[in-house]
């Protein structure tokens, strides 16, 4: 019974370790990109949040990765409210009702709700895989080739509601 309780013991303890180490490569991977721009998103006079595009190189290249989009928020939104934004921002975009609902159901299972000071980032890596990072914390992605893209284009499509946002984030010193 004691050698069963050692190795249960020892399997969390790797597995807790092996966590922390992924969660420490997509931080520290994260830290050494560079920024291409910053860029302020406000509701009336109010800010929501800070944003910065980021890149290996600190240069912008449409359908090049890696990149991470840096969020950081002003304001507390729950949850709720910012998947019904994420998912107006698609429609807006064009994207079809039932890819929005599923990725909304995902997203669902992974965002927090948001308070000030906290930081979201997302990564699309090379291989087009993603991942959202929450206050330094890996909390999981989208297992679909196309999310990153999509999720990107909320801000970088030149289809965005946010034009100035997104000459901001693109154009290093507009």
């Amino acid at each position: 019974m004691l050698m069963k309780s050692t190795r249960i013991l020892i399997t969390l303890f790797i597995i807790c370790f092996s966590t922390q180490l992924a969660t420490a490569n997509v931080t520290s991977s994260v830290n050494q990109f560079k920024t291409v721009g910053t860029a302020e998103m406000r509701w009336l006079m109010f800010p929501l949040y800070q944003i910065a595009l980021k890149t290996p190189n600190g240069k912008y290249q449409q359908n090049s990765y890696p990149k991470v989009l840096d969020i950081t928020y002003r304001r507390s939104i729950e949850k709720r409210h910012l998947i019904s934004a994420t998912d107006q921002q698609w429609q807006r975009l064009g994207l079809p009702q039932s890819q929005r609902q599923q990725w909304t159901q995902q997203l669902n299972n992974i965002w927090p709700s948001v308070k000030p000071g906290d930081q979201l980032a997302f990564q699309v890596n090379a291989d087009g895989k993603n991942t959202f990072i929450y206050n330094g914390r890996n909390i999981g992605g989208v297992a679909d080739q196309q999310f990153g893209e999509s999720f990107l284009s909320i801000w970088l499509s030149p289809n965005t509601s946010q034009p100035g946002i997104r000459q901001r984030l693109i154009s290093p010193g507009s």
